[in-house]
């Protein structure tokens, strides 16, 4: 099956083309800006996740927190995207790097306080994870946000 093709676009109409392109990634800089409440909503999910994963073998409240944590992992996209526009900062080229050692160092951080508490089983172990995991993302987020903004307002 074949696609009919217009006329190739001159030299500089591709020129003025990609400099459009340019031009609105970098008005879109300044925006991308995730709200204030973002990543502290994310920060105390992300903590209640971790405590219900370490006391999840022992305390039937741990199950609580993890649909807790769920419904508001998905909630929070919803409520995210009213009315504006998103870029997530996660996938995009600008910022993926910085989110990969994120979702690595919350990882680290889930097996570690998993692991310790197993073995030692001290209730602090999952509290000072769950501590960690809160810092690690009100500092992660805002992090992606700027590398996102810097990677829209160098495009070109």
């Amino acid at each position: 099956m074949t696609h009919a093709q217009g006329p190739r676009p001159s030299p500089d109409e591709a020129r003025q083309a990609l400099e459009s392109i340019t031009l609105s990634k970098q008005a879109l800089a300044p925006h991308v800006r995730s709200p204030a409440w973002l990543y502290p909503a994310q920060a105390v999910g992300m903590a209640m996740f971790v405590i219900g994963l370490v006391f999840s073998k022992e305390a039937d409240w741990a199950t609580g927190l993890f649909a807790v944590s769920g419904i508001l992992f998905c909630v929070l996209p919803m409520l995210q995207s009213r009315g504006r526009v998103v870029v997530d900062v996660y996938t995009h080229p600008g910022s993926r790097g910085l989110s990969w050692t994120y979702v690595a160092v919350f990882l680290l951080i889930c097996v570690a306080a998993v692991v310790l508490y197993s073995t030692y089983s001290r209730a602090w172990i999952a509290y000072v994870a769950a501590v960690l995991v809160l810092v690690l993302t009100l500092v992660a987020g805002p992090a992606m946000d700027a590398r996102l903004e810097r990677a829209l307002r160098n495009a070109g």
